[in-house]
């Protein structure tokens, strides 16, 4: 294995790591195919569960009149959107360090959209 595809592959597994994906962004191999797709998916990955968290949050904060049934459902909540952070990571840091390009659960479809409108906008440059 030489060294770029040390680089590559280290950097494709670190853009599921919350927002490290921007270091693919600025990485001299930003144009390889399969850095692109990882960081695409990163990138996804990391606003996707944002935004989840912002909905448990207020979720959380709509049972606020009983402190103790809040406690439960943010419990549940919080854990279940964690547990599935968690396994996206391993999804998409396993796929990326065996070089595979397969699409996360229900949001690769959606980074693949999105690279591709990308790649449409370069071109039309």
């Amino acid at each position: 294995m030489n060294e770029d595809n040390g680089n590559i592959r280290f950097l494709s597994a670190i853009s599921y790591l919350g927002v490290l994906f921007l270091i693919g962004h600025f990485a001299v191999e930003r144009d390889n195919p399969d850095l692109r797709f990882h960081k695409y998916q990163g990138g996804i990955l990391c606003l996707s569960f944002l935004f989840l968290y912002m909905i448990d949050l207020l979720i959380c904060l709509l049972f606020s009149f009983s402190p103790q049934l809040q406690a439960v459902v943010s419990f549940i909540l919080t854990s279940a959107v964690s547990i599935a952070y968690i396994f996206m990571i391993y999804f998409g840091v396993s796929s990326a360090l065996k070089f595979r390009q397969r699409q996360l659960p229900f949001i690769g479809f959606y980074a693949v959209r999105f690279r591709e409108m990308m790649d449409s906008r370069r071109k039309g440059q």
